[in-house]
C-alpha cells in the first residue's frame, strides 16, 4: 500500500487527468497479488462499497456509487477508483483509490465536473491517517471477499448506493453517445439499461456515463 498527499501524473480510468493538488487530499494505491486466472470483473463494485462504509464510520452519511467507480455525494464527486491488472511475476491487481479530502474553492473551479470534499460534508475532518487505515481495512476485507465470493456479499447492497438507479443517463462510447435508462447491474458488475425497449448491459471498459437529466 502506498498513500501519498499529492500526485504529479494523476490519472483516473481511460486515461483521464485527475488533478492532484497538495492539499491534504488522499491517494492511495494498492498492489494486491491474485490467482492467475482471476475475474476481476466488478471489483470496483466491491471496492467502491467498501470505501462508501468506511466513510460511514466517521459519519459521512448519504453517498452513493455511480457504476463503475465514483463515489458522490449529491451527484458531487467525492472519490474515484481505479482497478488495472498488472503481469510480470505472477498476476497482481492495481487498486487505486482518489479520495477529496480538503478542496478549496479555487481548486474546485478548476475541476471540469462537480465535486465535493470531506471539507465540505462534515464539520469535523476526521484524522487522515486514521481514515486512510480505516480505508485500508474495509479495502482489504472487501478483497478477501471477492476472492472467495466474487460479488455475492455486495450485489444485495448496489441497489441502497445505485446513483443511477431508474435514471436517464448518457453512455458514451468510441462510437458515439445513446440516451437509455440505467437498470442496476448484474451478477457480473455489468451495469444494465433499456435502449430502444431492449435491455443491454455494459462493461466498463470503454464507456463512460453521464447522467441525462
Amino acid at each position: 500500500m502506498c498513500t501519498a498527499n499529492t500526485q504529479t501524473a494523476g490519472r483516473g480510468r481511460r486515461g483521464s487527468d485527475w488533478l492532484s493538488p497538495d492539499s491534504g487530499n488522499i491517494y492511495m494505491s494498492l498492489l494486491w497479488p491474485c490467482p492467475g486466472s482471476f475475474a476481476h470483473e466488478g471489483l470496483s463494485i466491491a471496492i467502491g462499497i467498501s470505501v462508501i462504509h468506511a466513510l460511514q464510520e466517521f459519519n459521512i452519511q448519504g453517498l452513493q456509487l455511480k457504476w463503475p467507480n465514483d463515489v458522490l455525494f449529491e451527484r458531487q464527486k467525492l472519490a474515484g477508483i481505479l482497478v488495472e491488472s498488472r503481469f510480470g511475476d505472477g498476476h497482481f491487481m492495481v487498486i487505486g483509490l482518489g479520495v477529496n479530502y480538503a478542496l478549496s474553492e479555487s481548486v474546485r473551479a478548476q475541476i471540469p465536473q462537480p465535486v465535493t470534499s470531506l471539507q465540505q460534508l462534515t464539520d469535523t475532518l476526521p484524522d487522515r491517517n486514521h481514515l486512510i487505515g480505516r480505508l485500508s481495512d474495509h479495502i482489504l476485507s472487501a478483497l478477501d471477499s471477492f476472492l472467495h465470493k466474487g460479488l455475492a456479499d455486495f450485489l444485495p447492497q448496489w441497489p441502497q448506493y445505485d446513483a443511477l438507479h431508474n435514471s436517464p443517463i448518457h453512455i458514451l462510447t468510441e462510437q458515439g453517445r445513446i440516451t437509455a435508462l440505467a437498470c442496476g447491474i448484474n451478477e457480473q458488475g455489468e451495469l444494465r439499461y433499456m435502449h430502444n425497449q431492449q435491455l443491454g448491459s455494459l462493461s466498463n471498459s470503454h464507456v463512460s456515463i453521464r447522467f441525462a437529466s
